[in-house]
């Protein structure tokens, strides 16, 4: 997948998520949409001072989410060799 957009759906919990997969200044980026009434979310993988990866909400704030989702994202990736 060069510089075009994946999409891929995933359970979450009592519903769906829809997750869309974007390069933005070379950092990739998730864009999810729940099917439920909430609203969209960002997430992207950090990296700590210690070179620790943590998945993270753009803007902050839906922290508890962002880490839920980011891991249901990564086993995705690895199964599918994204």
């Amino acid at each position: 997948m060069e510089n075009g957009a994946a999409i891929f759906e995933l359970d979450f919990k009592a519903g769906k998520i829809r997750v869309q997969r974007h390069l933005v200044a070379n950092q990739t980026i998730y864009r999810v949409v729940f099917s439920d009434k909430r609203s969209p979310l960002v997430v992207t993988r950090a990296l700590t001072d210690n070179a620790n990866h943590w998945w993270t909400s753009i803007p902050e704030g839906r922290q508890q989410e962002a880490e839920a989702i980011g891991i249901l994202i990564a086993q995705y990736i690895k199964a599918n060799q994204l």
